[in-house]
């Protein structure tokens, strides 16, 4: 006697498609996430760009070039153009880790001189927990997103989320 096949699924066809499902939902919290902490690191990558190319504008033209940070209106300037850039939006809060930036009108600033020298100092791209450091080195005028950190309350040292 034949059995007659029955359209339909199994119950092992049932059971693999719900842990695929499973295994993707768990997956997708992760992958959210991580997008501020992306954002943020490309932000900072972007500040790097920009104090790099000045930079060499003041090797290159021999002459000395800024970069003026507006903590208040989260935006920066060049020298090289007066136009004002807004950080993107995941910057929450623009930190200084140094008093080697002179102010400039209220406003901070990071100079490069013809020499390749700078005035040096370390600009921090914040987000609630997460922070990006940007350093620039005082005698080679060098600069860097060096690290990432997630701070913790209560004065907690940091944890190194991720780095150069």
């Amino acid at each position: 006697m034949t059995e007659r096949e029955q359209p339909g699924f199994t119950l092992v066809e049932l059971l693999v498609v719900l842990t695929i499902i499973a295994l993707a939902m768990a997956a997708v919290p992760a992958i959210v996430a991580g997008l501020p902490s992306i954002r943020l690191r490309t932000a900072a990558d972007d500040m790097v760009a920009t104090l790099r190319e000045l930079h060499q504008q003041a090797i290159r033209r021999g002459q000395t070039t800024e970069l003026i940070l507006d903590p208040s209106a989260r935006a920066y300037r060049m020298s090289t153009d007066a136009t004002p850039h807004r950080l993107p939006e995941i910057v929450a809060e623009l930190g200084f880790a140094t008093t080697a930036m002179m102010p400039s009108g209220g406003n901070t600033s990071i100079r490069f001189f013809a020499d390749g020298s700078a005035t040096g100092g370390t600009v921090l791209l914040k987000n609630g927990k997460r922070q990006a450091a940007i350093k620039v080195d005082w005698l080679t005028g060098r600069v860097r997103r060096d690290e990432c950190f997630e701070t913790r309350p209560s004065g907690a040292p940091q944890h190194e989320v991720c780095h150069q």
